[in-house]
């Protein structure tokens, strides 16, 4: 039966942020199938006005440790 695909997704308005977290996310989380991501440039608003806001959802499976 297969396992069921899971998501994760990192935002923030800065590319390198996010290079950081998904390297990060990726060192702790082992071993995984990447199975498809998907990058968007939107804008958020905050208090004071919007900002560009960057998203990447990743689809992944975790591998067995059988």
């Amino acid at each position: 039966m297969p396992r069921p695909m899971k998501v994760k997704i990192f935002m923030d308005s800065s590319a390198s942020t996010i290079e950081g977290q998904i390297n990060a996310w990726l060192d702790q989380l082992g071993s995984a199938a990447i199975i498809k991501t998907e990058t968007v440039l939107t804008s958020m608003v905050k208090n004071d006005g919007n900002y560009p806001c960057i998203a990447v959802t990743v689809w992944y499976e975790t591998q067995d440790s059988n």
